[in-house]
């Protein structure tokens, strides 16, 4: 489009070029589609991941399409088949002064921030994770190495529960015979 002087791009054309610009920053990487869905347990996140994978490969598509630039237009064959005279040289002479803006996604700096912040936060996630894993194995396994039943003295009691038997004298000395029934 030819604006007062200035040559400048569509809406549509730029968004095009941002299209074509951010996959082959990320070319190079490959996604395990199907390991990513077995980490999964929800329809919804399955649903979303499936959504995902369509818009990732249609980014790819469009990569693929417009790896390389356009093919040179060929003035000199359409100047044999167009008759009116200085046409195609007009057209000639305006694409050359028609200058593109260079694609530069200036997002992907935020965007790589972004990323960087949600995987340092899911690292943790997991390290949390894992500490809280163990520390309720270790509950659960306490719990069960002192669980009691009817076989069970009050001196093995005392021994699994110090404070108890303090507690119980207590109780016993101030004749709060029903206080825990």
């Amino acid at each position: 489009i030819h604006t007062h002087g200035r040559n400048t791009l569509s809406d549509g054309t730029m968004n095009t070029l941002r299209r074509a610009v951010v996959p082959r920053a990320l070319a190079h990487r490959s996604i395990d589609w199907s390991n990513l869905a077995t980490k999964l347990s929800s329809d919804s996140a399955k649903a979303e991941v499936s959504r995902l994978r369509a818009t990732y490969g249609e980014i790819q598509a469009l990569a693929n399409t417009y790896s390389s630039a356009p093919t040179p237009i060929d003035f000199a064959s359409y100047k044999a088949k167009v008759s009116t005279p200085g046409i195609v040289e007009k057209f000639e002479a305006e694409y050359k002064t028609v200058s593109f803006p260079k694609a530069v996604a200036e997002e992907l700096a935020e965007i790589k921030e972004q990323h960087a912040a949600m995987l340092s936060e899911a690292e943790q996630s997991v390290e949390d994770s894992k500490a809280r894993i163990v520390a309720l194995t270790d509950l659960v396994a306490a719990m069960e190495s002192n669980q009691v039943g009817y076989h069970t003295t009050l001196e093995q009691l005392y021994e699994l529960y110090p404070d108890l038997e303090a507690e119980i004298e207590a109780e016993i000395e101030a004749h709060e015979w029903g206080k825990d029934i």
